[in-house]
């Protein structure tokens, strides 16, 4: 029985020790990690940084990058795609930082600064922070917007300055973005689609993107088919070796389709209830009728929205070619993207494994020549200590031999003048 016990103790210990990781490729990067992070080989902090870094890049969203020169509607776009006002817009150029749109519980704006300080603000405060009229965004790094958007837990969207942006350093940033996002959205105006300025930015930045471009002709909605279809293709010829695809859209259409549809405005409604439902609850425990008329006015007005047609919003979202480009997303970004990221990720888990083995071999290596040199060491400290023992026993019966001599003569010095006081005596 006590053998019994002492297997089954044995046995719960080495489960609990044990880690498990759940299936799929973040699984096997946090095997990975976790067994470059055995405390028998003394990782170090900076190796837990990289470590963990690369499991937050498995569970970080693919990211889509909005690019084109400033004053192409960068901004209407994410709205319309969003479909929701959440960016600020205007005649001249407005975001002088990247922003990343992220998922998050609620909506607030992370402001990243040079010096590494990162604050929250409020969403309605976000204008500062976006002008580059402003002087408050001098000392920023980067913007991350935060907003409960089903679409962004699939993706992270990137606003970028214009690439002939005011600011050098900004289009500079712009281009680093290009090179580690998963695609990208080139946005041109359709009036300005294959001018001069943008043929020039397209030379510079966009030569080796191609596979996860498409170009976007914005504001179709104030021409006709006709001119619509000639621009499409003078656009699809003269710049073949730039986009994958050339889609013509209407930002204003999709916004104003996709903001206004049934299940859009149900959530509007859903969180405009709840935020005064929570109010009123603080200071009307209990006004009963007040709540039965709050739910009354909650369920008239879902029913008004459940009973709206639709038709026309249907009409604007469909004309505006919104959904190409979500579709261009679903079919030919995210599937390549996240097979890329995953090869990007097991390269870079392979050289570091490369780099550590290195490490530890010229470690056992130095291990081994100090082995070595303290064997020699050892052996030539014993030759001289030996030496040293002979000689120093040498010396030693030489000064006992001296002692000797020395005590004798003492004593014999002591005696003949105690024999002589005893003559003395008598």
């Amino acid at each position: 029985m006590k053998a019994l016990e002492t297997f089954i103790s044995e046995f719960k210990q080495c489960q609990k020790e044990k880690q498990h990781f759940e299936l799929g490729f973040l699984g096997d990067v946090k095997r990975v990690a976790s067994a470059l992070l055995d405390e028998n080989f003394l990782p170090s902090e900076q190796l837990k940084k990289v470590l963990n870094k690369q499991i937050r890049r498995v569970e970080y969203p693919i990211e889509i990058a909005i690019v084109g020169q400033f004053s192409s509607g960068k901004s209407t776009f994410l709205n319309a795609l969003l479909s929701k006002d959440i960016l600020p817009t205007g005649i001249t150029p407005v975001t002088s930082k990247v922003t990343y749109i992220n998922y998050g519980e609620r909506y607030e704006m992370k402001v990243t600064y040079l010096s590494g300080k990162e604050v929250f603000i409020p969403i309605n405060e976000m204008d500062s922070y976006l002008d580059q009229r402003k002087s408050t965004i001098k000392d920023i790094k980067y913007l991350t917007l935060y907003a409960p958007l089903d679409l962004l837990k699939t993706i992270s969207l990137v606003d970028t300055p214009g690439l002939n942006s005011q600011s050098q350093r900004d289009t500079q940033t712009t281009h680093k973005v290009l090179q580690d996002v998963g695609g990208i959205i080139w946005l041109s105006l359709i009036d300005n689609a294959g001018k001069h300025s943008e043929a020039i930015s397209l030379e510079q930045y966009m030569k080796a993107f191609k596979e996860k471009t498409i170009c976007l002709l914005n504001q179709k909605d104030k021409y006709t088919p006709e001119q619509i279809a000639q621009t499409k293709a003078y656009v699809e010829e003269k710049f073949d070796h730039y986009f994958v695809q050339v889609t013509p859209i209407s930002a204003k259409l999709a916004l104003e389709g996709r903001a206004n549809r049934k299940e859009r405005l149900l959530e509007k409604e859903k969180r405009h209830f709840l935020n005064v439902l929570h109010e009123f609850t603080q200071y009307n425990d209990e006004d009963k009728e007040s709540y039965l008329a709050f739910f009354e006015a909650h369920q008239e007005k879902v029913l008004e929205i459940n009973s709206k047609n639709y038709s026309l919003e249907d009409e604007k979202l469909e004309a505006s070619n919104i959904n190409e480009v979500i579709d261009f997303i679903q079919r030919d970004v995210l599937p390549s993207a996240k097979e890329k990221k995953k090869v990007a990720i097991a390269k870079t888990l392979h050289e570091m494994i490369g780099l550590l083995i290195e490490q530890y071999e010229l470690i056992i290596e130095v291990y081994n020549q100090l082995l070595l040199i303290l064997i020699r060491s050892e052996e030539e400290s014993d030759t001289a200590f030996k030496n040293l023992a002979d000689t120093s026993n040498s010396h030693l019966s030489n000064i006992e031999e001296d002692y000797s001599e020395i005590i004798e003569d003492l004593s014999y010095m002591v005696y003949s003048h105690i024999e002589k006081k005893a003559v003395q005596q008598e």
